[in-house]
């Protein structure tokens, strides 16, 4: 994969990416003042980077990495392989730098954001654009981005993780487990459901549960998973089964199984 060099007297073309609008603002100041630059669009989104992206085909991407719904590395999942742009990550936060870097983003630059920082990055990709410096192809970067996903997994064993990272065919998804409704084996593949959306991920239920460590996680059947916080309602059934009923009024079968270990956590009634 190669990257469209500029003309030799052209200015380099840029986007920018962050969903807040200070960040995105001050962004844009700062690349008003250098020269050679032609600022082509402003994202907000990761949906509007991907559709920016197809639409100006810039040569740089400052691309914020903690987004909600599409994340910065959700964005160059999305964008096809032959019109992705070098990226330069911006983030507040550091360990997330050296995972940009990993996928041969052509810098990272760490907020707050200053002038001298974003000027340094923008001279290291021109002097790539200039020579058309070969990219790694797109599903080298997919690839490389699950082994940062098993990195995050490892550091975070036995802990409550900020995000479950999971690798949907040819994406990665960081989810919020708080946001997680309740979750489904079906086969070789888990669902995920969160926010009235489903998510099909090739694992099994077993594994995602060991990434949940954590007590808003509770197994009421052998296939299925729900988040406690999510729990508005459980209703009893004869031989020991059960019904719980979600915030969005989803209704999930206890198995006897597991109805002890789920009335354990219930408030006690006099």
């Amino acid at each position: 994969m190669t990257t469209r060099a500029p003309d030799a007297d052209g200015p380099i073309r840029v986007i920018i990416v962050d969903d807040e609008d200070l960040s995105l603002n001050l962004l844009s100041a700062i690349l008003s003042d250098i020269d050679g630059i032609e600022l082509v669009a402003e994202c907000n989104s990761g949906q509007a980077a991907v559709e920016a992206v197809m639409k100006y085909a810039p040569d740089v991407m400052f691309l914020d990495i903690q987004m909600p719904e599409m994340n910065g590395f959700d964005v160059i999942a999305a964008i096809q392989g032959d019109v992705l742009p070098l990226v330069i990550f911006t983030t507040a936060y550091a360990e997330y730098a050296v995972n940009a870097f990993k996928i041969q983003a052509v810098d990272y630059v760490l907020k707050p954001l200053n002038e001298d920082n974003i000027a340094e990055s923008l001279a290291r990709a021109k002097a790539l654009l200039k020579v058309k410096q070969v990219k790694r192809s797109k599903p080298e970067v997919l690839e490389i981005l699950q082994d940062i996903s098993e990195q995050v997994k490892s550091n975070m064993a036995g802990q409550k993780p900020a995000t479950l990272i999971v690798k949907e065919m040819d994406r990665i998804a960081l989810l919020d487990p708080d946001n997680i409704d309740w979750i489904e084996a079906a086969g070789d593949y888990v669902c995920i459901h969160t926010g009235g959306e489903t998510r099909i991920i090739r694992t099994t239920l077993k594994a995602i549960e060991a990434e949940l460590s954590g007590p808003n996680f509770q197994r009421i059947h052998r296939s299925t998973l729900v988040n406690m916080s999510k729990v508005r309602e459980v209703i009893t059934a004869p031989k020991g089964e059960a019904f719980i009923v979600l915030a969005d009024q989803n209704q999930l079968k206890v198995s006897r199984t597991y109805g002890a270990a789920l009335r354990a956590r219930l408030p006690k009634t006099a």
